[in-house]
């Protein structure tokens, strides 16, 4: 009887251990499950934010570009309406002297009008 008590003893004993054994390679493995999944969020969020930084720089240099090219057509545009008003007084200025001579020298009030143009 004292055999069989001592050998109760010491299978309560072993299901203990064996109880406590489990539940600590429970609490690792979920350690390692939470550890896992942890370093997965924070990879995942750093790719993220790496995604997006890299998406932001990508549209401000192509906002650059833009700008650059939009500034570049508005000046050729302005210096291109620029030259056409100088060009469309001179013409203006050319045709006025053109006519002025003309009326002087062919108007009947003209001292010049036989002298220019014969």
């Amino acid at each position: 009887m004292i055999a069989a008590t001592y050998v109760l003893v010491v299978v309560a004993a072993v299901t203990v251990i064996a109880i406590i054994a489990v539940i600590a390679v429970i609490a690792v493995i979920a350690v390692v499950a939470i550890t896992i999944v942890t370093v997965s969020v924070i990879v995942t969020i750093t790719i993220t934010i790496a995604v997006a930084v890299a998406v932001a720089v990508a549209v401000a240099i192509i906002n650059v570009i833009v700008a650059v090219v939009a500034i570049t057509v508005i000046a050729v545009v302005a210096i291109a309406v620029v030259v056409i008003a100088v060009v469309a007084i001179v013409i203006t200025v050319i045709v006025i002297i053109i006519a002025v001579i003309i009326i002087v020298c062919h108007g009947k009030i003209s001292p010049f009008r036989y002298h220019l143009f014969y």
